[in-house]
């Protein structure tokens, strides 16, 4: 018999058997094509582009005794931590220098800082100090209020840092028509003829700049 006459003599089951294979391999197909595409569908997504920078925290706090300041300085700025400071207040400007105040009496404002952090505080009218911490680290010291989230501290782009008041002069001491006396720095160790300080810039999750702290030499 010729192929055609065999094709056309077989039983009816095996036509049967043979009409229902197709619909049945398609259907295997099209399940290995959703399993295919549903993995692909729930791969996890891809990560966005990392940050630069190392996490950051930004807080304030109210209501401190000068006692409460000091024992927050000495807690941030431990025995043996290199950090800077100076004070201020209405028309004078204290020297800058090494290590943290021991006293407040006679000053309204100051900062201090190092490698990992700064503190600023301000003397209100009642006496008491607001003090504000900015930071590298994602913890902020008891009894602070953040003031943003997901911050990230990057090195300033300018290596030489924030230009400070004045210019050196033959004294070694710093001048400036802004303010009647001369300006010392002896904690920074300097000697170039305009002193700047390092520093660090605190970015938001928003790519916007919300602050700006001093940081030291030995940071970068």
């Amino acid at each position: 018999m010729s192929e055609a006459e065999v094709r056309a003599s077989a039983a009816p089951e095996e036509l049967a058997a043979g009409a229902s294979a197709a619909p049945e391999e398609a259907a295997v197909a099209a399940d290995e094509v959703q399993t295919t595409a549903t993995v692909q569908t729930s791969a996890a997504p891809a990560e966005p582009p990392s940050r630069p920078g190392v996490p950051a925290v930004a807080g304030v706090r109210e209501e401190l005794g000068a006692d409460e300041l000091l024992a927050l300085l000495a807690a941030v700025f431990p025995p043996g931590t290199p950090c800077r400071h100076w004070c201020a207040c209405l028309d004078t400007i204290g020297p800058l220098a090494g290590g943290l105040p021991s006293d407040l009496a006679g000053w309204s404002d100051g900062r201090a800082w190092g490698a990992r952090a700064e503190v600023r505080w301000q003397q209100a009218t009642d006496g008491r100090y607001g003090a504000l911490y900015l930071a590298d680290g994602e913890t902020l010291p008891a009894g602070f209020a953040a003031l943003d989230a997901d911050l990230r501290a990057v090195p300033s782009e300018d290596a030489a840092g924030l230009y400070l008041w004045g210019t050196r002069r033959d004294d070694g001491r710093y001048h400036t028509t802004r303010l009647p006396r001369p300006l010392e720095y002896p904690g920074l160790g300097a000697s170039g003829r305009e002193p700047r300080v390092p520093y660090r810039v605190l970015w938001g999750a928003d790519g916007v700049v919300r602050f700006v702290r001093l940081a030291l030499v030995e940071e970068g």
